[in-house]
């Protein structure tokens, strides 16, 4: 069975690239978008028939925490896995069962077996809890991130709207026990023309569309939105209908 696999996907390949190669004599721009997106689907496509994600285990076991917190989790929604997809090595796996521990800032693959903590560089992009994260290396151009890892991309268009929550271990030696509580520290950015912006407060954010205060003022207020409150929410439709404004 596995052969019969493994031969349908060299014929795909064929195909695709007996197709590029007709689409090179009539348009080279569509040669290159058909052969990448074309390789990249049938690889995808080969994993999830062949039931194999051996692409994932290419990283090192993880051994969690020796302790517990008394108050917090390091793991990000729920302490338990959930069904998800991540971009590893350019390659897209999809429901395979993770875990991001925020305190470490990596993710973790669990089968039946095993917990696998994946290599940080090799992420592209994953997806958990109906969260999509990115991995940005912080470097000269965008300097005002907080640090390289994994960035929650609350809003995707013309200006994107990125969250980073870091979690840290507080330690407590008062009581003559020392217990352990999970802090953490949460920033917003938008990105702008691949320029980041840090967002502190909602007047940070006005002030980044200056020209369209008054209207933006009007939609936060119309709409009930509280930075305060509920700054996912609020942030999150104000950016969009931001990104409205601007187009």
């Amino acid at each position: 069975m596995k052969l019969i696999r493994v031969a349908s996907f060299l014929l795909s390949i064929s195909f695709i690239l007996l197709s590029a190669g007709y689409l090179a004599a009539q348009s080279p721009a569509a040669d290159s978008i058909l052969y990448k997106s074309g390789i990249q689907h049938l690889v995808t496509l080969y994993h999830q028939a062949s039931g194999e994600q051996s692409g994932l285990y290419n990283g090192s076991q993880y051994s969690g925490y020796f302790f517990s917190f008394t108050g917090g989790d390091p793991f990000f929604k729920d302490k338990e896995p959930g069904l998800g997809s991540v971009v590893y090595d350019g390659v897209l796996y999809e429901n395979v069962m993770l875990q991001y521990d925020e305190i470490q800032d990596v993710v973790v693959m669990e089968d039946s077996a095993r917990r696998i903590q994946l290599i940080n560089d090799r992420i592209a992009r994953f997806r958990l809890f109906d969260n999509n994260f990115i991995r940005i290396v912080k470097d000269t151009e965008n300097a005002v991130l907080v640090r390289t890892g994994y960035y929650n991309l609350l809003y995707e268009g013309n200006i994107s709207l990125l969250k980073k929550e870091e979690k840290y271990i507080r330690e407590d030696p008062s009581t003559g026990v020392l217990l352990r509580f999970i802090e953490s520290h949460v920033y917003y950015y938008l990105k702008r023309n691949n320029e980041y912006f840090s967002i502190k407060n909602k007047n940070s954010l006005l002030a980044l569309f200056s020209d369209r205060k008054k209207e933006i003022r009007q939609y936060i207020r119309k709409n009930g939105l509280s930075y305060r409150n509920d700054r996912d929410n609020m942030l999150t439709k104000t950016i969009a209908y931001c990104d409205q404004l601007i187009k």
